[in-house]
């Protein structure tokens, strides 16, 4: 269990955009790398800050929300939010969590 296997999950979930499927669920990275649950968890734990996979999703979908936020004027929060694997509802739950506003707020401020 290395570094080296967690950084080729998470280099196969940010390039193929696993993330932003909605119903991404740990037992569809569990199949596709044939690794167990105790597994992944472990490498979660280790090598992605101590988050679970739930956590380390959402950081990603979060992450690129941001992006779109910021760049992406043109875009609504609701496309957005399908973009990256959210719900507009979640999305607003978990951007706030993250910065304390919520996406539109953000935006107004940019």
């Amino acid at each position: 269990m290395s570094k080296e296997h967690f950084d080729k999950i998470d280099k196969v979930i940010r390039q193929e955009r696993l993330y932003a499927n909605v119903d991404l669920n740990r037992e569809d990275v569990m199949t596709r790398f044939g690794i167990s649950r105790h597994r992944l968890n472990f490498l979660m734990t280790k090598y992605a800050g101590g988050m679970s996979f739930p956590q380390y999703i959402n950081a990603l979908r979060i992450e690129e929300a941001n992006e779109l936020i910021t760049h992406h004027p043109e875009m609504s929060i609701t496309e957005i939010a399908a973009e990256v694997g959210f719900t507009p509802s979640n999305l607003r739950e978990q951007f706030k969590r993250q910065y304390g506003v919520t996406p539109q707020e953000y935006r107004q401020n940019l």
